[in-house]
């Protein structure tokens, strides 16, 4: 622990040389949230960016719209900052970074999100520059694909090998239940884009690669550019309503009830835009991420650790059955109108 502590500190001390030689700027209280460090200076609170590959119009995109966003009146969206040498990328030996500023500190609420969600989408849909690298927008077909198939190649290595633990014994039982339903979700989501045309409330916005609650709770509210993503309104619905049922798997459905009434209340969702949170929902993204984790991670604690969590998964998928099976009507939405189809083996 000694050592570790240490080199902690070494790395600290590194960074704080950095961050004044390349901006001015003393580091003051430190604190790691997430994938981030974050300092404070002058009542300001400061994130630290690695940048790993310098891909310069993502870069661009994410400060293009963090600027707009702020001036459309979220300030709690962070700031690139200009380093002394008038860039956004500052070096320290081989890593690079980028500094974001948070000058208006509040402590996150954790009220009303579909309401702020609504708010925060609604602003970012006036954004008409064109966005390439970070956009998703009719990208999800293509990325569904390519995790299935990769997963789909894992087992029937594992097939033709044999099992060599309880994990891989349960990976290779469960998985064609899991392909059959992205096989549904994928289908669902073309079958959508061909039948409906997206209306005007259905353009690009300013999204987040996985919401939920937690990514704008704690301390101080931060809207972080790097957490973003530029696509459809319904991305960042479906995934705050995955994300609730499985950490509330028989107690989800009053408060995804009011965030969905919230946010259609302020920004109405269209049948299209139902279709596709429901597509997304289908899509079984958490059983792929712990299968993607054990084979990704050698570590013998983390494979453990993987073969839980799909243990847990697996005795919990009965309630995410039910869940597809009533989405519709719990939410009360009139399915016939908006020519909603259900997923008839639910």
């Amino acid at each position: 622990m000694f050592e570790i502590s240490q080199l902690i500190r070494r790395v600290i001390d590194v960074l704080q040389e950095a961050i004044f030689e390349n901006y001015g700027i003393v580091m003051g209280r430190q604190e790691a949230t997430g994938t981030y460090l974050r300092f404070f200076s002058n009542n300001t609170l400061y994130t630290i960016i690695p940048v790993q590959e310098v891909d310069e119009t993502e870069l661009m995109e994410r400060l293009k719209l963090s600027v707009f966003m702020h001036t459309q009146g979220d300030f709690y969206v962070s700031k690139f900052i200009l380093t002394r040498n008038n860039t956004y990328l500052a070096e320290d030996a081989d890593q690079l970074f980028i500094l974001l500023e948070n000058s208006v500190l509040e402590q996150a609420r954790p009220s009303q999100m579909g309401y702020k969600l609504a708010k925060f989408h609604n602003r970012g849909k006036s954004f008409n520059e064109p966005i390439t690298a970070c956009s998703r927008i009719g990208k999800w077909k293509e990325l569904w694909e390519g995790r299935i198939d990769y997963i789909e190649t894992l087992w029937k290595n594992k097939v033709q090998t044999h099992p060599a633990n309880e994990f891989e014994k349960l990976f290779v039982e469960s998985f064609p239940y899991y392909l059959g339903l992205a096989e549904n979700a994928i289908q669902y989501l073309v079958d959508s884009e061909i039948d409906d045309d997206p209306s005007e409330i259905d353009t690009g916005t300013v999204c987040h690669e996985r919401f939920y609650t937690t990514s704008w709770i704690g301390k101080y509210l931060v809207k972080n550019p790097f957490d973003w993503v530029f696509d459809h309104h319904s991305r960042d619905l479906g995934e705050w309503v995955r994300e609730h049922q499985r950490l509330f798997p028989t107690t989800y459905q009053p408060e995804m009830v009011d965030f969905l009434r919230e946010y259609n209340y302020y920004s109405p969702i269209s049948g299209f835009s139902w279709k596709l949170i429901y597509a997304r929902l289908l899509f079984p993204v958490h059983y792929i991420e712990i299968i993607e984790r054990y084979f990704e991670d050698k570590k013998v604690d983390r494979q453990k650790e993987a073969e839980d969590k799909l243990v847990s998964f697996l005795q919990k998928s009965h309630h995410y059955e039910e869940f597809l099976r009533y989405f519709f009507t719990v939410n009360e939405i009139p399915i016939a109108r908006l020519g909603i189809s259900k997923v008839d083996w639910l």
